[in-house]
């Protein structure tokens, strides 16, 4: 369902939705604050999607257009040569839409740039989708078969089982500092078996997104603006209940695991005198509205990733912490 406020007009639930009804709504000036539905068909839903990750593909991908899966339809019965990632991630993203209740509600925009998107940073493009759904395979979790999964409780048990899942046998998916840029990619990282703060949250960011969680990865270029204080990334979720996003950290081979629920204040790097000092970023994909850019610690002259600066944000939260 995407969420919109209607005007007197006609809406009917989508074609391709979960257990959604097909009766037509009529709005009337009595109801025309409630949430309007719009109808799309499966095929009309993957064009759009198509179209928007098109639209919005970073400078440094467009070289690799074809590859990616955009306009290669002339080869796509030849041994799979019009089948890129992106189709890929088209397709997956709409199954979690249809499967997971916690995207009901998820705004348009909101779908196409924290589920959707298939990349965070400037992290290799890899097949990543598929292979996080099949390895985690949350539908046949106790979790979800319990019918109390939400979305809190499933970042938990993202934060909690991914590390193992995707690790080598008896050995996690564990942290190691300073491996970014040589590992940070999802496939780099579940190869070595290892990650610094950038790839393990990337990974975790592409985790979520496969279960149609909204996620983006978040973080600082410099401490304090000193580059010399080294850099920090995590990740923020949004809430699709209250309509904010929160943050918390990866937490791969660790005994503690970060929840949404936990205190902001318990994380080691949210206290009052880092900010606002210290500029926070949140990358996104839609450059609408969106004057900043997510400044890369290893690349300093990439100013291609469209970003939100969060500092206010972290200055505010952050702020009554010892």
């Amino acid at each position: 369902v995407w969420k919109q406020q209607t005007t007197p007009t006609m809406a009917t639930m989508p074609t391709f939705g979960r257990r959604r009804s097909q009766t037509t709504i009529l709005t009337t000036p009595q109801n025309s604050n409630k949430l309007k539905c719009v109808v799309q068909t499966r095929k009309q839903a993957e064009q759009e999607c198509l179209k928007y990750l098109q639209d919005t593909i970073m400078p440094f991908d467009v070289p690799f257009f074809e590859t990616l899966g955009f306009g290669n339809y002339d080869n796509d019965d030849v041994d799979g040569l019009g089948n890129g990632i992106v189709t890929v991630s088209v397709q997956l993203a709409l199954d979690a839409k249809t499967i997971y209740p916690w995207t009901d509600s998820l705004p348009k925009e909101m779908f196409y740039n924290y589920v959707l998107n298939y990349a965070n940073l400037n992290e290799a493009r890899t097949n990543w989708r598929p292979l996080l759904v099949e390895t985690m395979n949350f539908t046949e979790s106790a979790l979800w078969k319990s019918g109390n999964a939400n979305l809190s409780s499933v970042v938990t048990w993202v934060n909690t089982h991914l590390w193992t899942q995707l690790g080598h046998p008896s050995t996690p998916i564990y942290f190691k500092s300073g491996q970014t840029p040589l590992i940070f990619d999802p496939m780099s990282v579940i190869a070595y078996g290892y990650a610094s703060c950038t790839g393990t949250s990337i990974l975790f960011s592409n985790a979520l997104r496969a279960l149609g969680i909204p996620s983006r990865v978040a973080g600082t270029p410099a401490w304090y603006g000193n580059a010399s204080q080294g850099n920090h990334n995590w990740v923020e979720v949004y809430d699709v209940n209250g309509g904010v996003w929160k943050f918390l950290e990866p937490s791969p081979a660790l005994a503690h695991v970060d929840t949404l629920e936990a205190d902001p204040c318990s994380r080691w790097f949210c206290n009052a005198e880092r900010y606002p000092s210290t500029k926070v970023y949140a990358a996104t994909l839609s450059k609408v509205g969106v004057s900043s850019y997510f400044p890369l610690a290893w690349e300093w002259n990439c100013k291609d990733i469209p970003a939100l600066d969060r500092t206010q944000y972290y200055a505010d939260v952050c702020g009554i912490c010892d």
